[in-house]
């Protein structure tokens, strides 16, 4: 039977695999075709068409992250096409059989039935990447409906070091001086002369000879005076790369360097180019008189950098991994003149130990590597479809080359050249020599295929929100739209701001949530009678907890069981559960070690018990409260009664303070009074697994109330007590029964373990989604979507990229940061400068009837530290006269130091 050319390679490909396997330390891949395995149209499916070589490190690190969904595709016969079910003139790519990696490297050889329906594509077989043995890839990568890294267009882009130059001379960055010659290309460069010098070749034009004379003429003239001793030439394009077809040549050679140019253009294809650049002369040895004699470099050595930029899954790019390599100076320094090696190592070997310079250059590279990849990023975002080669194709990951040169006495990295995205094969080669770091290197750019794919999945998702909030939720439908989420909203307030800005809006007026089994009875069958297909459903409103939780039950939907929901509204309840939670488990502390003394408060005879049992101070607030309205610290029974009257007389339904859970009553409750620091905890559930947790720390409360002050994130607890806070905080969602969505938990941290103070059964507010943002480049809210709709969410643990610190604004003392205009602009200024981050939550602020408030605003600024965003917050706050006698902001902060 003759073997289908498409196959030819399939098994020197695969045993490569299992030496590759086999060498480096994992199990050879175990066969299990004779048992199709099955998935869902919602699993991720990440397909590398590749052979393994190049591209081990992310099958690897893809097999740790998303466990039997990162699949290697030997063969395009092992791969489908359908037309898309969603977008017209593109198609579905699906997997009928591959290599699936699993963790630890376990790898197996898998059938699927029904195939597997792609959620992220990297095609390897292509000319460039198989050194022209193979470009079959270009027809499976043809009008995919399915995220993408890069495509044979974006590619050629990348690859293009003439194009990638002028990103480089634009961001500012060092490269050599450049004569291009670009043949019949329709592309046009930017002009960056005298650094950059484009000359296009028209394929008709007879006279090239004498264009390149002249040229290269101008050019080793300018070269003369700036005492260039040796000039490169080399080829651009797809088909050119590791060093493929460079020469170094001597100033004087000027005969020989234009007979090479003059050569390539009859090697090159149409599109490609000729470049002609100054040779970057790499730094000299510097007192290497201790340097040890086997690691000592000399005069007639070169080095050469190279640093692997990811693209994250909220398109910033971050620089994962630096190697250098050294050779000998009369060649180019490729995989076949040298081993990779550390870069610490390398510029030991030249003298360079002082450890502060050697942090300032690897800063240096770090961020000049990131930011080509910003400029390439920028440039894609205007590109249409066509132009970039794909629906969803977009470049995830870049090499970058750089010779470390000596600029004025300043160790500079200076940019050679740009690789696509088939840069990782010598990610891999250096991660065998170095295994602490393993995968390491593609680890964000594993994470973004993910999140790509999970993003993707829930485009289309159509999603029942149970309640519309007030100003403070605006953010979540542009935010919904802008993934592709179709929201039906269902909201009491017939003109509700939100009603232009969502797919469906349902009038159906639930305020009295007492009745919230019949509000969810009448939704039911509304949804029922319509035939409304539904993927999800959720609130982000507090009062709206119960009845969402009602409604994905009567739905069938992933969501809260209405029991845990119910008991989470109250806090008596919440308090009453936990408490009373028997048994233990070997992996967990007693629930009960997190609660505290409460008593509700149904009528004020029972404030004439209290004396009896408990010591004042106390707590009371409102049962169903939120926002931390009514709260109140009471030290005498008569204090707590004349309280209790007031707060009873003053809020008693709804449209008395909207939003703080008097839908549900206004019944009160005492409890203990909690010293300590207090602390949020907002975490990530799916199917009870615990998915993911940001922990962040509050100021002290201002006076009797205890609205919220200040803020910071991360924690400044020490890891021990963050993960106290964090399994207290699972421990006490899943004993409610809340065990799917985003959820907010507040604790007290006492000298003996975390305290709880109350269970919010919904996504954070104030400012939590846009910090934890920031911070880690997780969005919660897209988590809880996709929790809604039974998909997994991807939350990685990221360390943090600074330091958040925040105070909160109050109607009665900061109404001139809406309202005056110095402090508007003021305001603005600083907003635009970067200085600050404000998160508005009431666009009209106002104290309440029976001088109730809550902050409308949180101004906060972002540093590499807690010191220094402590100091840069209170300058601020200065500046926009929020620090005032009554609002002591350096008195907010105090606990954000050594707690």
């Amino acid at each position: 039977i003759p073997i289908p050319p498409e196959d030819k390679y399939v098994m020197k490909y695969y045993e490569s695999l299992q030496y590759i396997l086999y060498e480096t330390g994992y199990p050879e891949t175990v066969d299990r075709t004779s048992q199709p395995r099955t998935a869902s149209k919602d699993d991720i499916t990440i397909c590398m068409l590749s052979s393994p070589v190049e591209c081990m490190s992310i099958l690897t690190e893809g097999g740790n992250q998303c466990p039997g969904n990162m699949l290697l595709v030997l063969s395009t016969t092992w791969l489908s096409k359908k037309k898309s079910e969603t977008k017209d003139g593109f198609y579905s790519l699906y997997v009928h059989k591959a290599i699936a990696f699993g963790v630890s490297g376990h790898s197996f050889l898998e059938t699927y039935d029904p195939p597997r329906r792609v959620t992220y594509f990297v095609n390897f077989f292509t000319k460039a990447c198989t050194n022209g043995q193979r470009h079959d890839g270009k027809d499976v990568e043809a009008y995919l409906d399915c995220p993408m890294s890069s495509s044979l267009k974006l590619t050629k882009l990348v690859d293009d070091k003439l194009w990638t130059r002028s990103i480089v001379c634009e961001l500012g960055l060092a490269f050599p001086e450049t004569v291009a010659f670009a043949y019949n290309s329709d592309f046009v460069y930017p002009q960056h002369e005298p650094a950059i010098r484009v000359i296009h070749i028209d394929e008709k034009k007879t006279n090239l000879e004498e264009i390149v004379d002249v040229e290269v003429d101008k050019f080793l003239d300018r070269c003369f005076k700036k005492e260039v001793k040796m000039i490169v030439v080399k080829p651009s394009g797809v088909m050119w790369h590791a060093s493929n077809g460079v020469t170094y040549h001597w100033i004087h050679d000027r005969d020989e360097i234009v007979k090479v140019i003059l050569e390539f253009f009859t090697l090159i294809d149409q599109g490609d180019a000729v470049l002609v650049e100054t040779f970057v002369e790499t730094i000299k040895p510097i007192n290497t008189s201790k340097v040890p004699r086997w690691r000592k470099c000399t005069d007639s050595c070169a080095v050469q950098l190279r640093s692997t930029v990811c693209r994250r899954n909220d398109d910033t790019a971050v620089t994962t991994h630096i190697n250098c390599r050294i050779a000998f100076v009369e060649e180019p320094v490729t995989d076949t003149t040298g081993i990779q090696q550390p870069l610490r190592t390398t510029l030991n070997a030249y003298g360079v130990t002082d450890d502060d310079e050697i942090e300032r250059f690897e800063k240096d590279v770090k961020e000049a590597s990131a930011a080509i990849l910003d400029g390439i990023m920028s440039y894609e975002a205007d590109l249409d479809t066509s132009e970039r080669g794909g629906l969803f194709a977009q470049t995830d990951i870049i090499g970058i080359d750089f010779v470390i040169a000596n600029r004025n006495g300043v160790l500079t990295p200076v940019c050679i050249e740009v690789n696509s995205h088939d840069c990782t094969i010598n990610c891999y080669a250096f991660e065998t020599f170095y295994p602490k770091i393993k995968e390491t290197t593609v680890r964000p750019y594993v994470e973004t295929m993910i999140a790509r794919s999970i993003n993707w999945l829930m485009v289309g998702k159509r999603v029942l929100v149970v309640g519309g909030g007030d100003y403070r939720t605006q953010f979540i439908w542009p935010a919904a739209e802008e993934n592709g989420i179709k929201v039906m909203l269902v909201e009491s307030d017939p003109n509700h701001y939100a009603e232009d800005d969502v797919d469906e809006f349902i009038r159906f007026d639930f305020s009295d949530h007492t009745q919230d089994d019949q509000h969810a009875m009448k939704i039911f069958n509304y949804i029922r009678k319509n035939k409304i297909k539904l993927d999800g459903c959720l609130t982000f409103w507090e009062d709206c907890v119960p009845l969402a939780a009602r409604l994905c039950h009567l739905l069938n939907l992933p969501g809260s069981t209405e029991k845990g929901a119910l008991s989470a509204k109250s806090k008596s309840d919440t308090l009453a559960v936990l408490n009373t939670v028997s048994g233990g488990s070997p992996h967990w502390p007693l629930l009960n070690l997190y609660t505290s003394w409460f008593l509700p408060l149904r009528s004020q005879a029972d404030i004439k018990n209290i004396q009896k049992v408990r010591k004042f101070p106390l707590i009371m607030k409102l049962e169903y409260g939120s926002r931390a309205v009514g709260v109140t610290l009471v030290r005498n029974a008569d204090e707590m009664e004349d309280k209790y009257k007031e707060i009873r007389a003053v809020l008693q339904k709804p449209d008395d303070y909207y939003g703080i859970g008097l839908g549900h009553g206004n019944t009160l409750m005492a409890m203990e009074y909690l010293v300590g620091t207090e602390h949020d905890v907002d975490i990530v559930l799916h199917e009870r697994r615990l998915a993911g947790a940001f922990v962040s720390d509050n100021g002290p409360p201002r006076g009797k109330t205890f609205t919220e002050t200040a803020a910071c994130m991360p924690s400044a607890l020490s890891y021990d007590k963050q993960r106290q806070l964090i399994i207290a905080a699972y421990q006490c969602c899943l004993d409610l029964g809340l065990k799917n969505g985003v959820f907010n938990v507040e604790f007290k941290m006492e000298a003996t373990c975390p305290k709880l103070i109350e269970v919010n059964g919904r996504m954070g507010g104030f400012y939590h989604r846009d910090w934890i943002r920031k911070i880690y480049g997780i969005d919660v809210l897209m988590s809880a979507f996709e929790i809604a709709c039974g998909i997994k969410p991807y939350i990685p643990d990221r360390l943090p990229r600074g330091q958040m610190v925040g105070i909160m604004c109050i109607p009665s003392l900061h109404s001139h940061i809406l309202k005056d205009p110095y402090y508007i602009s003021k305001r603005l200024d600083l907003e635009a400068a970067g200085k600050i981050h404000f998160n508005l939550f009431d666009q009209h602020p106002a104290v309440h009837a029976g001088g109730f408030e809550e902050p409308f605003a949180n101004v906060a600024v972002m540093a590499e530290d807690l010191p220094t965003a402590r100091q840069k917050l209170l300058k601020v706050a200065k500046e926009l006269n929020i620090v005032h006698p009554d609002y002591n902001v350096d008195s907010f902060l105090e606990d954000f130091w050594n707690i």
